[in-house]
Formats: C-alpha cells, structure tokens, sequence
C-alpha cells in the first residue's frame, strides 16, 4: 500500500481523548505512505455538550493541528499529537499477525469488492498504534475483511474494550478505500 483513505468510526461507544471532558465518535482521512498523512478528528465534549472538530496534517517531521476553540492551525510537536498514522500499512500488518485464532467465515462483496472475512481475536495492547491509549489484557474481538484480488485489507470491524475508558461492548470500524490512488498532502495555509 502506497496511499489510501480511511475512516475510523464507533458504532458503538467512544474513544475518551480527555476522559470526562472530550469524546472521539470518528477519525476519517488519507495517508501517504510512510511519512504523511492528513485528518480529521470528529469529537464531542461531555458538559457542556458541544462538537469539536480537530484536523492534523503531518509531514515528515513537521506537524500541524487545528486548536479545537478556534480553528487555526498550529505548528506542534509530532510527539504531542493524539494520533499517528505514519507507517501505517505496518501497524496494520503487524496488528494482523498478532491476530489468534483466526478463523475464515465466508467470502463477502463489500462495496463492490470481493472480500475474504476473517474472525480472530487480539489483545488491546496489540492495537495501541492504531487506537491511542489502548489498555493491557482486554480481550478484543477482530472482524477483517481482505480484498480477494490483492490480499489488502479493506475493513476492521474491532469489538470490545480497548482503551480503559471504553465500554465493554465498544465497536469501531476502520475502512480503508481509494488504495494507492496518488493523493496530495500538503502544509495548511
């Protein structure tokens, strides 16, 4: 995988960036493998409740992110943002690996694509480049679907607690679409 976009969203549940004050619903975007990526994080807080939208672009080693008050774009510290996706083929690969007990469920047609769907299971440690903050030893169920024509992977169905905070029936689906359709990723304005 060169390049893709991707949407991270919870059908149930969501991810506490500030536990009891800022709540992720969705994470959608594009990266450019390895070193950049553009997003947008889609968050609420708990009281008052408001909606908060973030957006980060990375570069190499040069980071921006929106101040969720006002909106405009900040220079920060790579290492200070919520998220990372650089390398992400990677983390995905590596997360797949550790996946036990795999078991093939049937071929499936997602969005006009042959799938094979695979069940597996993973601990929440194992998701930790993905998810920010994951816990350790939460038994996490996997769904994976893999484009039968070049073995990519397409969608993440992730079932079960992750991140200490979450409820213990959270579901979030990461889809990946557009792979390896050039995408251009540059410093914001």
């Amino acid at each position: 995988m060169e390049s893709a976009s991707f949407t991270l969203e919870h059908l149930k549940g969501t991810t506490a960036l500030i536990p009891g004050f800022l709540e992720m619903r969705n994470i959608s975007g594009v990266v450019d493998l390895p070193n950049k990526f553009r997003l947008r994080v889609e968050a609420e807080t708990v009281f008052p409740r408001a909606f908060v939208e973030i957006r980060i672009v990375v570069i190499n080693d040069q980071a921006y992110m929106t101040d969720p008050g006002t909106g405009r774009w900040n220079e920060v510290s790579p290492e200070s943002l919520p998220f990372t996706l650089l390398n992400l083929d990677r983390t995905l690969a590596d997360i797949i690996e550790k996946v036990e007990g795999p078991i093939f469920v049937e071929p499936e047609r997602l969005n006009g694509i042959d799938t094979h769907h695979i069940s597996g299971r993973v601990l929440s440690q194992d998701l930790a480049a993905l998810v920010p903050g994951a816990g350790e030893g939460f038994n996490v169920e996997l769904g994976l679907w893999l484009d039968q024509a070049n073995s990519l992977l397409v969608r993440v169905l992730i079932t079960g607690k992750v991140v200490p905070t979450d409820i213990p029936d959270t579901v979030r689906r990461l889809t990946l679409d557009d792979i390896n359709v050039p995408v251009d990723i540059s410093p914001p304005e």
